[in-house]
């Protein structure tokens, strides 16, 4: 009987103490962003879309060694390369299908060139799923962006908050045509 007592008033305490947090936060003013007119301030090492870097000519530091490819747990990250006359690696494609991508920032700790930092972009929601495999060439626009130092495998970005368009492969079909509403409908 005793410990039917001793649950009902662990049970009284637990609601006492949801209120008492409940009507602490009732009067604080309210911390609210206008999404997405006012963009929080992101911190540094936000998990973003994974980028590719490059040197200061523009040349990509990554040197196709495919560790990355390798380490990343879902397996989004493919790389084709090809060896020149020299018996070097020369990247040919590199795409991340982010529809995946869980952003644990493996492939940007594992990079032994500090080929991939990890960005601020995080809208990446699209109508088309082709779409959301970003290729090479995505990759390395959206890593030219980067100001300031990579903090943390994560990089501050500038200019829109998104991946650039890809390149279109096909005509864009035409806009609708206007219709006029039925007979007897209101406008």
């Amino acid at each position: 009987m005793m410990a039917v007592w001793r649950q009902v008033a662990e049970g009284v305490t637990g609601v006492i103490k949801g209120h008492v947090v409940t009507l602490r936060n009732l009067f604080r003013r309210p911390v609210t962003y206008r999404y997405p007119q006012v963009r929080p301030e992101l911190p540094v090492g936000t998990r973003g879309i994974p980028v590719l870097l490059s040197d200061e000519e523009g040349k990509l530091l990554c040197t196709a060694c495919e560790v990355c490819a390798r380490e990343c747990p879902v397996q989004v990250i493919h790389i084709s390369a090809h060896r020149d006359e020299n018996k070097k690696k020369v990247l040919d494609e590199f795409d991340i299908d982010v529809s995946r991508c869980m952003f644990c920032g493996i492939c940007a700790e594992v990079c032994a060139f500090g080929a991939i930092a990890m960005s601020d972009v995080y809208e990446l929601a699209d109508f088309e799923q082709d779409r959301l495999i970003y290729n090479k060439d995505r990759l390395a626009e959206i890593g030219r962006r980067r100001r300031g130092p990579i903090i943390n495998y994560g990089i501050k970005t500038e200019g829109p908050r998104y991946g650039p368009e890809p390149a279109a492969t096909a005509a864009s079909p035409a806009p609708a045509a206007k219709t006029s509403p039925p007979e007897g409908a209101k406008p």
